[in-house]
């Protein structure tokens, strides 16, 4: 008759700890959510004037439905330490800014400035259409006349026909006015400055110039997903450079055709273009896109290999393969799961 007994004092432990886990999930996922920005669209101008308390700026950014919580932008902002640090002044807070990234914000000083991000891989077209969506007083036609052009190029010292390759993507914070001249100079100095840097750590490939090296990032970085085979990608065109083969990159092709295709079919391979890598050897006349750092760092710093193909598996990651048997070999068991060169 004690048994029973005895096991109903076992289980009463392992019942409270269950409930301790499930109520400390609880409060860390419901924490967790008033982290999180509202929902909405647009950037919201904050004005924090001179003076106000941390309550007064909290309840300003709920009314703007910049935060959640009231509570947890304080509780935040003292856990950190910075409940004296944050600075009256306009801010313009753009949409999924989390709270973590408000109060950072507050923190810095840049009131009445606007962030948005370039990523990697954007065209000079697209990162305008980005530009125009972030900065409401950008002047879009002028934007992209100065991309497009060489004034502004040359004046930058850069002998190039067009800045595409030379928009460095990050995540910039400029003045709501900032004119267009002012944000191409910023970013282009930006891409000067990460390019000295890396060329600093290892010179681009004999021969090879640096407007060379951008086109070559520029095509490593619409073929590769994983950073780690930038670098070998980066292997296989030089690879096919050397020995005067085309490089035969479908991103190439795809930036021809100006549209994303999942799978390019032959007659596409015939279109007539100098990019078309399919159909001339060497490098095409200029970058298809706007390069990452680490694409750059892959023109630079290429992997030594023997590859001479590479075909994607389907989950990021590519084969890379020495001879066309291997190649083909590696299309038919990988067949339908994307592009390779």
């Amino acid at each position: 008759m004690d048994r029973p007994e005895k096991i109903s004092r076992t289980a009463l432990p392992l019942w409270g700890v269950f409930l301790l886990f499930f109520f400390t999930n609880t409060l860390l996922l419901g924490l967790f959510y008033l982290t999180l920005s509202p929902a909405r669209g647009d950037n919201v101008k904050v004005h924090v004037p001179s003076g106000a308390s941390l309550g007064a700026i909290a309840q300003i950014l709920e009314d703007n439905h910049v935060i959640r919580s009231p509570l947890a932008f304080k509780a935040v902002t003292k856990i950190r330490g910075l409940e004296s640090s944050l600075r009256a002044g306009d801010y313009l807070i753009p949409p999924g800014e989390s709270l973590w990234e408000t109060v950072s914000l507050m923190t810095t000083g840049r009131g009445d400035m606007v962030r948005f991000t370039i990523p990697e891989g954007l065209t000079d077209k697209q990162m305008v259409q980005r530009v125009s969506v972030a900065l409401e007083g950008i002047d879009r036609e002028r934007l992209l006349a100065l991309v497009q052009g060489d004034s502004l190029a040359r004046e930058l010292g850069l002998e190039v026909p067009r800045l595409i390759g030379y928009l460095f993507p990050d995540t910039y914070f400029v003045p709501p006015g900032i004119s267009e001249e002012g944000l191409v100079r910023l970013m282009v100095e930006n891409f000067i400055s990460v390019y000295d840097e890396l060329a600093a750590q290892g010179e681009p490939p004999a021969g090879m110039s640096r407007h060379q090296s951008v086109i070559l990032a520029s095509i490593v970085e619409k073929e590769a997903v994983l950073d780690s085979e930038r670098p070998i990608i980066s292997s296989v065109f030089l690879n096919r450079l050397k020995r005067k083969r085309p490089l035969e990159s479908c991103a190439t092709v795809l930036f021809v055709l100006g549209k994303h295709k999942s799978r390019l079919l032959y007659r596409d391979l015939e279109v007539k273009s100098p990019y078309n890598t399919y159909l001339h050897q060497g490098l095409p006349p200029g970058p298809i896109c706007n390069p990452g750092r680490a694409s750059l760092k892959a023109a630079l710093q290429p992997a030594e290999t023997n590859y001479l193909y590479f075909v994607a598996r389907g989950d990021g990651s590519h084969s890379f393969n020495r001879s066309l048997v291997e190649h083909n070999r590696a299309k038919n068991r990988f067949r339908g799961s994307g592009r390779g060169g």
